[in-house]
């Protein structure tokens, strides 16, 4: 009996530690009420086909909307539009046509890469090179556009930009979405992820629910996204199939880019969901830079950044300081609409040294400035004291006040000096004056 405390501590010696995770990794930040029934992201803009045919476009230039009589948007590194038998390249000033195919169905990745399925199957146009292929279905470009997929019935294929079909396998059950990368992931019925590599053989395997619900599929750095369609956003560890997150959203569409999610829910409704990896947080002297790792146009939310002594509203995509009243390891938490993560953070201190004389210096991390009189200066620095007995130094960390100080003036103390001083003389002066007088009397 002895030795069965020694035979536990040896199992759990060689039983490895789990690697598993309750981090949430992605977070909510923005929500538009927008009556979509599309969406679709790259990394110059987003746009969305609203129920009465208006295009809305998102970018660096603003907000755009137009009237596009429908269509159908279709995202790969670049946005697009199919409207009837043209199709058109989304831009921020609006659509410009790339090409017409009557009866034709385009999967473009780019301008130079484009799939069309028409009545003889599958047709490549790559840098205005033809391959066709005698095969049918849905296409959908890998993020790096080195490869595509195709959901052929019950039947997927994998093919390289040669034209050449790398696998195929017959799964012999409703394929619901596909999303192809180093691995291909494929959502089936039931719910079911199975992941397949470059030999067509399954890595792993995920049931995410027993019922038959559509699933689509979506890819964002490590992680794979499964949106269970009407219920909830599942966020899989791509690598392995973990489940690592999920989120409730009665979602029907899902595109993503690094970094960011947009879903489509029932009611029309966008949400803009952000990968917390993203958003980066230094402690510096005095407070807390944070930055973000987002496109230009993605200035959409806020996300509410607490920390012991209070709260700050955060806008996604604008670097932002918030001053911090204690220097040290400070731990804070970033909540949006929903989801959240917390981080600990060293806040430096701030050593300022001023002089009577106007010297300013500032020990510490940061983008400095001090204020004098309403004059800005950048430190080190000798500044105007002007003429009162005290003069007052506002020190600012990336624009935003960190500490306040007051010095003794010395061109105060020298003017003081030297007004006595000129009374002294005035007076002796004075005094000489009247005793001369006396002597001539």
């Amino acid at each position: 009996m002895r030795s069965l405390p020694l035979l536990l501590l040896l199992l759990m010696l060689a039983i490895p530690p789990s690697l598993y995770s309750d981090a949430l990794p992605l977070i909510e930040v923005w929500v538009e009420d927008a009556a979509a029934k599309q969406v679709a992201l790259s990394d110059e803009l987003m746009a969305y086909l609203s129920e009465n045919g208006t295009l809305t476009i998102l970018s660096d230039q603003g907000k755009y909307k137009m009237e596009s009589s429908g269509g159908r948007l279709v995202a790969g590194r670049d946005v697009f539009l199919q409207r009837e038998g043209t199709l058109y390249l989304v831009t921020e000033a609006g659509l410009r046509r790339i090409m017409d195919c009557n009866g034709c169905s385009f999967f473009p990745y780019s301008e130079d890469k484009i799939a069309i399925v028409d009545s003889r199957g599958l047709l490549l146009i790559l840098n205005g090179e033809k391959r066709r292929l005698q095969v049918k279905g849905i296409v959908r470009w890998s993020d790096d556009g080195q490869r595509l997929s195709i959901i052929a019935g019950d039947e997927l294929l994998v093919v390289n930009t040669s034209g050449f079909i790398l696998w195929r396998k017959d799964l012999n059950t409703q394929l619901f979405d596909v999303e192809p990368d180093d691995l291909t992931y494929v959502c089936m019925k039931g719910c079911e992820i199975y992941a397949i590599n470059d030999k067509s053989f399954v890595t792993w395997t995920s049931r995410l629910c027993k019922c038959c619900i559509p699933g689509k599929l979506d890819r964002t750095e490590s992680y794979l996204l499964v949106l269970v369609q009407g219920r909830e956003l599942v966020v899989l560890n791509a690598s392995d199939g973990r489940k690592m997150q999920s989120m409730r959203l009665g979602g029907y569409e899902i595109d993503a880019i690094l970094g960011i999610v947009a879903v489509r829910d029932g009611e029309g409704r966008i949400h803009m969901i952000l990968d917390a990896d993203r958003l980066h947080i230094r402690g510096e002297s005095g407070g807390i830079l944070v930055s973000w790792d987002v496109p230009g146009w993605f200035r959409l939310g806020n996300l509410t950044m607490e920390h012991p002594w209070g709260k700050a509203t955060i806008s996604v995509g604008e670097n932002r300081f918030v001053p911090i009243p204690k220097d040290g390891e400070i731990n804070v938490t970033f909540r949006g609409i929903s989801g959240e993560f917390s981080s600990n953070v060293i806040v430096g201190p701030l050593n300022v040294t001023v002089t009577p004389f106007g010297d300013v210096n500032i020990s510490g991390d940061g983008s400095f400035e001090v204020e004098v009189d309403g004059k800005r200066y950048v430190p080190p620095a000798r500044v105007d004291t002007g003429w009162l007995p005290i003069y007052s130094v506002r020190v600012y960390n990336h624009g935003v006040k960190v500490a306040e100080l007051d010095s003794v003036n010395a061109k105060f103390l020298l003017l003081a000096f030297a007004f006595a001083s000129a009374i002294v003389v005035l007076r002796g002066l004075r005094a000489r004056s009247s005793g001369g007088e006396k002597v001539l009397d």
